[in-house]
């Protein structure tokens, strides 16, 4: 005669089933209140309410019995949304920015010491020592952005 099988191996002990949670503490009895109307035409209104979460809404990430926990990474992400936010504001506020006088919003004016940022000599084309091979002289106003610094 053959020996009944083991019973399966487990590796955590078994536990009690988790509590119920009252369907009340979400979702209240429906009320429905009356209005009336102070007109020739007096009537009462019955409105059906529908059943809303009435609890915080954080108790649906965090629990019931446990206070609502902030990690880290929640933490660091909220911080960096609210920065970049604030950031933009701040960015948009200033208004557009304004073209340098100097450059006319160029950034600086034709080299004309070269073409293209290439000089001829005798042993054939070179960068421009005047522009450094750009084919620009940057303008010391703006630095060569074309932008005039705002304050």
């Amino acid at each position: 005669m053959a020996a009944p099988p083991p019973p399966p191996l487990s590796l955590s002990s078994p536990s009690p089933s988790p509590p119920a949670i009252p369907s009340s503490l979400f979702f209240p009895p429906p009320e429905i209140p009356v209005l009336s109307f102070n007109s020739k035409f007096s009537e009462l209104s019955k409105f059906h309410h529908h059943p809303t979460i009435s609890a915080n809404p954080i108790l649906l990430f965090t629990g019931i019995d446990s206070p609502p926990i902030v990690d880290t990474q929640t933490f660091l992400v909220t911080v960096s949304v609210l920065v970049a936010i604030s950031l933009s504001l701040v960015l948009g506020l200033k208004g557009d920015p304004v073209p340098c006088e100097r450059c006319a919003g160029n950034g600086g004016t034709k080299c004309v010491f070269c073409s293209d940022g290439k000089m001829k000599v005798e042993t054939g084309l070179v960068d421009c020592k005047v522009c450094k091979g750009a084919g620009l002289i940057l303008c010391k106003k703006c630095g060569g952005s074309g932008y005039s610094k705002r304050l």
